[in-house]
């Protein structure tokens, strides 16, 4: 029989009962902290190869801050020394209880296994801390020799309310939702679990800026101010506000700087992006010299963070009066990352300016320049910035409601409207190569053919009347508009959109009207749009609505109309950019001298405000941005932003070559080119069958 040794009782014990261990948190993990590097091999951790973060870290054991907060781009190393640097430190120099908050429970289960467990394993100080019980040593949770309590989640009411916890850190904070489970945001309810703990208790949060800025006026008022929005930034500005400073490399400089995208140079004149980032250099704001990439880790080294209200001379001698503040915050940004070129992120950078210049998105560009750049993003949003008056000094002068050369294809959208003033708001727009576009029409249907007793049309109810509906048949799908040359030619409309939405009763002939499209094949051009905006979304979400199973819908959905959500904040920034430009070419727009200044007030009707666009007031009317909204959607859905203009598809083609002009008085005919195979109509039926929108004009259409 074996027994147990007391000796070992004693020691194995002793660890619960020992006093702290006096010890700077970078200098524990770099004395007890091993890294994984594949398979069972690890290495010591160096604090040289990110000396950035080494400051950080030791203010997550001084009593005089309540938090740690560090804004950085990707690829900083940050992770490694703040999460499991502190972990080390914890268990080795002052074992209590800690929460590591991720970012959903996907990836709290990753980081545990991938992260944690490894460090665990290869480390041997931290090896040995483990419970010999299975049970204590599972995903989410792990109990160590000495009691201490390791917790490992993701943002919900049930993390971060009730326990205490003496450490909590918060990793990705700005991909959290704003406000967790309606209780709050996420660091002031993490930031209560360790109150009990008084002084000794700490926050930290780290990320990557994902806000956009509130206001894009905003300039700063101190050197080290970020701008106001939502998130870590905000966090940054209540601390003390530290930025990183670098040291002049040249002997007869030596003066200190920030490391930030502008101080780039080499790249500005390049034919590529490729070519512009082989090239990059960084210049010296004071003497203007260059410093090479291959000089970084030795700046970083002699790096040196600086609060707000601080200076630093070219002798290394801080002076100044340092901003108070019980959360010690840091901020530095994508060129002094250290394990990040810097010719990748010219090339992300210039790229994601590229794709702007060609769509109008603003997508990437916001990508790179929160995650490699380290910065938040300031929306380039032209429609704020344009006033009525700059926007009509650009009005052509023309012939009114005529197709001007350059026009490959029209496109029609329409807005629903109801109430006393019901009617369809009509807009008819021609795209030429490349996002160049013109307003060709803009119009209302406002009567029906029902008449009263006295024989006087009524107003049109597309609430109401599902007939009504019809007339866009008429008065939209077979509108032709003459070409501006001597052909007498005319342009059919090659696709509408309309939305589905507004008030009780539309929704549903909305649909019954797609079904009668589909006796004829006219559904193939037309779309049914509705606006879903969410950050996380796709720019459009083709759906087909099923309320079956739920008798008191009014609008009948059986599955059988698709219905495109469209990501509308998305949409408003590629309006916008497009507005911003002021010279014809790619993405540029074209106002015909005819249209009245209410054209242009509903262009300007809606600002961007925390990265969603609203309408400057209740009142205002903002059809014309909806409608160029709904336009652009249908063509990014039919593949337009990728057609290789040396061999368009049919339907986009020059007018001596495009197929589907009209001559003369000729009638409306079928648009090229038709379906080889004639697909019988059916009626819905409930349930709905499979009835994909997509696949069935994908199998012999040659025009899609």
């Amino acid at each position: 029989m074996n027994y147990a040794d007391v000796t070992k009782i004693r020691l194995d014990i002793a660890s619960s009962i020992a006093a702290p261990l006096r010890m700077p948190v970078a200098d524990a993990a770099e004395k007890f902290m091993r890294v994984p590097k594949g398979g069972s091999n690890s290495i010591p951790w160096d604090a040289s190869l990110a000396p950035y973060v080494i400051e950080p870290m030791n203010c997550l054991a001084l009593r005089e801050y309540d938090a740690v907060i560090f804004v950085g781009p990707a690829r900083t190393g940050k992770t490694n020394g703040l999460i499991e640097g502190w972990l080390t430190h914890v268990l080795v120099c002052d074992p209590s209880d800690m929460l590591i908050v991720q970012l959903t429970e996907e990836k709290a289960r990753e980081f545990s296994k991938k992260r944690v467990d490894r460090c665990l394993r290869v480390s041997p100080e931290l090896n040995k801390r483990l419970s010999p019980f299975r049970n204590d040593n599972n995903v989410h949770d792990k109990i160590f020799r000495d009691g201490t309590y390791l917790k490992i989640g993701w943002p919900s009411i049930n993390v971060l309310s009730s326990s205490d916890y003496r450490y909590v850190a918060l990793t990705d904070y700005d991909r959290w939702d704003t406000d967790i489970d309606g209780e709050g945001d996420g660091f002031s309810l993490a930031s209560k679990r360790t109150t009990t703990f008084m002084s000794s208790g700490m926050t930290m949060a780290e990320s990557s800026p994902g806000f956009d800025v509130d206001d894009p006026r905003w300039r700063p008022k101190t050197p080290h101010e970020a701008p106001p929005c939502e998130g870590i930034i905000s966090l940054y500005n209540q601390g003390d506000r530290r930025k990183l400073y670098w040291q002049c490399p040249h002997a007869e400089c030596n003066e200190y700087f920030q490391p930030v995208y502008e101080t780039f140079a080499g790249y500005e004149n390049a034919p590529d992006a490729k070519t512009a980032s082989d090239g990059v250099y960084m210049v010296c704001p004071h003497c203007k010299k260059r410093i090479d990439s291959h000089q970084k880790r030795g700046l970083n080294k002699k790096g040196e963070w600086l609060k707000e209200g601080q200076k630093i001379d070219k002798h290394g001698v801080v002076t100044g009066h340092a901003r108070k503040s019980r959360i010690a915050s840091f901020w530095m940004e994508g060129p002094a990352a250290a394990f990040q070129t810097w010719q990748q992120i010219v090339y992300k950078f210039l790229s994601a300016e590229e794709e702007y210049e060609l769509t109008g998105s603003q997508t990437k560009l916001k990508a790179v320049t929160n995650t490699d750049l380290g910065k938040p993003y300031i929306p380039r949003s032209g429609v704020d910035n344009c006033t009525v008056e700059e926007l009509m000094a650009r009005a052509e002068p023309g012939l009114k409601r005529t197709v001007p050369q350059g026009v490959r294809f029209l496109v029609a959208t329409i807005d629903v409207q109801g109430g006393r003033n019901s009617r369809f708001v009509v807009q008819i727009v021609g795209y030429g190569q490349s996002g160049e576009r013109w307003l060709i029409d803009r119009y209302n249907i406002k009567y029906s053919t029902r008449c009263d007793d006295d024989g006087v049309a009524e107003r049109i109810n597309p609430a109401g009347y599902a007939e009504d509906w019809d007339l866009i048949i008429s008065d939209v799908i077979h509108k032709a508009y003459k070409l501006d040359d001597d052909s007498g030619r005319r342009m059919p409309i090659q696709f509408t959109a309309c939305d589905h939405g507004g008030e009780d009763g539309v929704s549903d002939n909305a649909y019954k009207f797609y079904r009668r499209l589909k006796t004829t094949g006219l559904h193939r051009r037309f779309f049914l749009v509705k606006g879903a905006s969410s950050l996380n979304s796709k720019i459009i979400n083709q759906t087909f609505p099923d309320n079956t199973n739920n008798s008191a819908r009014k609008a009948k959905a059986y599955g059988d109309v698709p219905l495109y959500l469209l990501q509308t904040n998305e949409l408003k920034d590629r309006l916008s950019a497009s507005l911003e430009r002021d010279q014809a070419g790619p993405n540029y727009i074209h106002f015909p001298d005819w249209l009245g200044e209410w054209f242009y007030e509903e262009l300007t009707a809606e600002v961007r405000n925390n990265g969603k666009w609203t309408k400057i007031s209740v009142r205002a009317r903002n059809e014309a941005i909806d409608l160029f909204c709904y336009a652009n959607a249908i063509l990014l859905l039919k593949g337009y932003d990728k057609i290789k203009w040396d061999s368009p598809p049919v339907w986009a083609k020059a007018w001596d070559e495009n197929p589907n002009l009209i001559n003369g008085h000729e009638s409306i005919k079928p648009l090229r080119e038709p379906l080889k195979k004639q697909i019988t109509p059916q009626k819905p039926k409930s349930p709905a069958t499979n009835n994909n929108f997509l696949s069935n004009t994908n199998k012999g259409s040659s025009w899609l």
